[in-house]
C-alpha cells in the first residue's frame, strides 16, 4: 500500500468517527508499515469494523488483517504492541 491509499484510510475512519483525529507522527509511523499492507485488505476491515461498531478499529487490527498473509497474529502482535506504546508516549 502506497501512503496515498493510506491517507484514504485514516480519512475514512476520521469522517465515520468524529473522535477520531488523524496526526501526522501517526501517518509517519504507519506509513513504515504500509508497503507490506494489502489496501483491498485493509479498507475491507475498516468497512467490516465499522458495520459492527461505534469505536473506530485500532491501526494494529487493520494491519493485523492486512499483513495476515505474510506474518501469523502472535509474531504480528508481539512487534506491533511494544512499538505503538512507545509512540503513544512520544505523543503525548
Amino acid at each position: 500500500m502506497n501512503k496515498t491509499e493510506m491517507l484514504k484510510l485514516f480519512v475514512l475512519i476520521e469522517r465515520v468517527y468524529p473522535g477520531f483525529r488523524i496526526k501526522n507522527e501517526i501517518v509517519h509511523y504507519y506509513f513504515g508499515l504500509c508497503p507490506d499492507m494489502d489496501f483491498k485488505q485493509a479498507m475491507d476491515c475498516i468497512k467490516d469494523h465499522i458495520r459492527r461498531s461505534p469505536y473506530p478499529p485500532s491501526i494494529q487490527y487493520i494491519a493485523a488483517k492486512s499483513l495476515e498473509h505474510k506474518y501469523t497474529p502472535a509474531s504480528f502482535e508481539a512487534c506491533t504492541w511494544h512499538e505503538e506504546y512507545i509512540l503513544t508516549n512520544d505523543i503525548s
